[in-house]
């Protein structure tokens, strides 16, 4: 399975689940909490060739000071990300590999700064594209997760998600009063 290039990838116990996410306890099969699960990019590129592959089974952790998070919309002048942490599940006797859901309350995280690097999933390219807070990712983010603009600021019409790729799942490094340093849009199905 293919995971972000920040993922690294270890083996799990039996039955093990891991909390990627802070704090939250294990989510019930509900149809209205977005979930996800690691799927291989169908249209491998030299840029995503960084990315990890999984066997199955394989079960992947995050690089420290890492955590998931589901992306639930982008306010206050495209510097506020509103998200909830994610729980990852994970199975190593299925093929699956990981999968995650949205857990707890909703948080609220600033953006470092404008040159705080922002790795999306094009959809139409079909690969990773590196790019920074003010250069383009926080938009892309702002895009696919609040595609009708009903969020706090919302009101614009609705958005072209046509380069979206996922459920809005963020592998992000999380800096002093909660501001992102680093984030990664996870491949998921």
């Amino acid at each position: 399975m293919l995971v972000s290039a920040a993922l690294t990838l270890t083996a799990c116990q039996p039955g093990e689940t891991d909390d990627t996410g802070a704090g939250g306890s294990r989510v019930g099969g509900s149809s209205s909490s977005p979930s996800a699960s690691a799927s291989p990019n169908p249209n491998p590129s030299p840029s995503a060739s960084a990315s990890a592959v999984a066997d199955p089974g394989s079960c992947p952790t995050l690089a420290e000071g890492h955590k998931v998070i589901w992306v639930k919309n982008v306010e206050g002048a495209m510097n506020n990300v509103i998200a909830k942490d994610a729980k990852r599940y994970c199975d190593p006797k299925s093929d699956a590999g990981a999968s995650y859901q949205p857990v707890g309350d909703l948080k609220t995280y600033s953006i470092a700064s404008g040159d705080t690097k922002v790795t999306v999933i094009s959809k139409k390219e079909g690969k990773q594209k590196a790019l920074t807070a003010q250069g383009g990712g926080i938009a892309h983010v702002k895009t696919c997760a609040d595609p009708n603009g009903t969020s706090y600021d919302g009101g614009q019409a609705s958005a072209d998600t046509s380069d979206c790729w996922g459920m809005n799942f963020y592998d992000v490094a999380v800096g002093a009063d909660n501001k992102i340093t680093e984030m990664t849009e996870l491949y998921s199905s």
